[in-house]
């Protein structure tokens, strides 16, 4: 049977490490965070459209917090309901109508304004966008996928638990197998000087002496 290259097993264990440790941080930064954002009311919409690209392109992963309508400024970007379906939209507020508590919005890639916006259609102003996360966004939140994404999180989890008490097993043995070598070798060593002490001139005379 062959044998692996105990640098490339060193490496492949290393690699594996690493890979345990990198996916159970992921995991639990993404359900910290997620967690702190449902505690301070805010929420975690994805951008579906390059209407507001080149800040937010389309795919961008966008936090939006809770804002009363009064604080909202022109230059805000925003979070509105669009409609009766709950068709969410985000785009830049281009003008305030106190009056008719209504805001005019506009997104930054499109030519034409939108339609007014009434202060309570409004769901937030943006506070935060990263580019690229949208689609890990739409994943997470369809309904869908919550069996899916637990059993993933369970996955990774128990992946990593096998591999620490596995990782934890083989660092046992290797301890074992060098302490025995070291045994072995003292055991050789105090063989041989013992044979060279035997050997020795001075020690056989002594041994005949006291045999006569």
């Amino acid at each position: 049977m062959r044998k692996f290259n105990p640098k490339v097993k060193n490496v492949i264990a290393i690699t594996l490490d690493f890979l345990s440790s990198f996916f159970t941080a992921i995991i639990v930064i993404t359900a910290v965070i997620f967690i702190l954002i449902k505690i301070f009311g805010w929420h975690i919409f994805s951008v579906d459209s390059p209407s507001m690209a080149p800040v937010y392109p389309e795919d961008s992963l966008i936090v939006v917090q809770p804002i009363a309508p009064e604080e909202i400024e022109v230059g805000d970007v925003i979070t509105y309901v669009l409609n009766e379906d709950g068709i969410l939209v985000t785009h830049r507020v281009v003008d305030i109508d106190v009056a008719d508590e209504s805001f005019i919005t506009k997104g930054d890639g499109n030519e034409v304004e939108d339609l007014p916006v009434l202060w309570e259609n409004v769901v937030g102003k943006v506070f935060l966008g990263i580019p690229g996360l949208g689609p890990f966004v739409r994943f997470v939140s369809a309904e869908g996928n919550r069996v899916a994404i637990i059993l993933i999180i369970v996955s990774v989890l128990a992946l990593s638990l096998v591999w620490d008490i596995v990782a934890n097993v083989i660092k046992k043995k290797k301890e074992k197998r060098e302490s025995d070598k070291k045994q072995i070798d003292n055991s050789v060593e105090s063989l041989f000087e013992n044979d060279l002490e035997i050997n020795d001139p001075q020690t056989e005379q002594k041994i005949r002496d006291k045999n006569p």
